[in-house]
């Protein structure tokens, strides 16, 4: 129960959201055939170019005590996706898909049955990515369970 079982714990809920097709586009369609990565995600200059289309890092950062003496791990959710066309509605579409992992987030408000999410959380938007690139970054609060504290059912 420390922050990298948190990270794959983050890493779970999506590939399941993904999995069980719940995260759909603007249009209806469902999100799928993206890349998620733990922590980094490959160099634009790598081999694989599909690994620099449509991705999502989970990628952790500060961690400080609550006032009891409890872990809180600030995590980043980074998006991006690769569009070709004149509209430019990349973070529109960003914006729509961090509303739906919000909002999964928001009404289970515990995950792995030990993690908690607070209240504090933020969406940004990079507006100096390149071409065709567009990226956004949802980033939460997580606390984590008392050291000695195996899940939630633990206190029941």
């Amino acid at each position: 129960m420390t922050d990298l079982d948190l990270q794959d714990t983050l890493i779970m809920e999506l590939k399941e959201l993904a999995d069980s097709q719940s995260l759909k586009k603007l249009n209806g369609e469902v999100w799928k055939d993206y890349n998620i990565y733990k922590q980094d995600k490959p160099y634009k200059d790598d081999e694989d170019d599909a690994a620099q289309e449509d991705y999502v890092i989970v990628m952790l950062d500060d961690e400080d005590t609550d006032s009891d003496g409890r872990w809180i791990v600030t995590v980043h959710i980074l998006m991006s996706v690769m569009l070709f066309e004149e509209e430019h509605q990349g973070n529109i579409i960003l914006a729509n898909l961090m509303n739906q992992i919000d909002l999964h987030f928001c009404k289970k408000g515990v995950i792995g049955r030990r993690y908690e999410m607070e209240r504090e959380r933020h969406k940004r938007f990079n507006h100096e990515c390149y071409p065709n690139y567009f990226e956004c970054d949802y980033i939460t609060k997580w606390k984590l369970p008392e050291t000695n504290q195996e899940g939630i059912d633990d206190l029941v």
